[in-house]
């Protein structure tokens, strides 16, 4: 199991530089439409459609570095009251909702991209982009995260085992 949370770490890590690279292709890719509007006065008319694609890719790959590098929101204020033990229950606890709650979605990703290959539906724009290639980045997206919270649970159980706090201690 340690091999396959490596693994899992090591893609995560991998897909946060690719959607960082995504940010900056976007970037560039938004200027070159705003200089051959303004400037030139003939838009290319890929930029807007192209953008919108990075923007769902990097949104549902990056879902899964966000949570390994802790930056979802937490709300800390019951766990600081409590014991480690009853800390260390709970953040259990939230990682088994979270999970089935990635699962679940996973699932219905899947259910979502099947329709999209079957439908084989395009973009509305003159591009007429298959739709199911940015799409399925929402399905990879769902199971990375399901991959990455799984292995948090397995830390979890790890450290609990090991007698250590899941969740920093604050100082009294």
């Amino acid at each position: 199991m340690d091999k396959m949370a490596h693994a899992t770490d090591v893609v995560v890590m991998r897909l946060g530089d690719f959607c960082g690279l995504l940010v900056i292709v976007m970037a560039f890719l938004i200027a070159f439409e705003v200089f051959m509007r303004y400037v030139v006065g003939q838009p290319p008319l890929l930029a807007d459609e192209l953008s919108r694609y990075m923007l769902v890719a990097m949104t549902f790959l990056g879902v899964s570095y966000v949570w390994k590098e802790k930056g979802h929101v937490r709300v800390e204020a019951i766990v600081a009251r409590l014991s480690r033990q009853k800390a260390n229950r709970l953040r259990l606890v939230t990682l088994t909702i979270a999970f089935v709650l990635a699962v679940a979605l996973f699932a219905g990703s899947l259910d979502f991209i099947a329709r999209s290959f079957s439908q084989n539906r395009t973009s509305d724009s003159w591009m007429h982009m298959p739709l199911k290639w940015p799409e399925s980045t929402i399905v990879v997206g769902f199971l990375l995260l399901a991959a990455q919270i799984g292995t948090s649970i397995w830390r979890a159980i790890g450290i609990v085992k090991s007698g250590g706090a899941l969740e920093e201690e604050p100082p009294r």
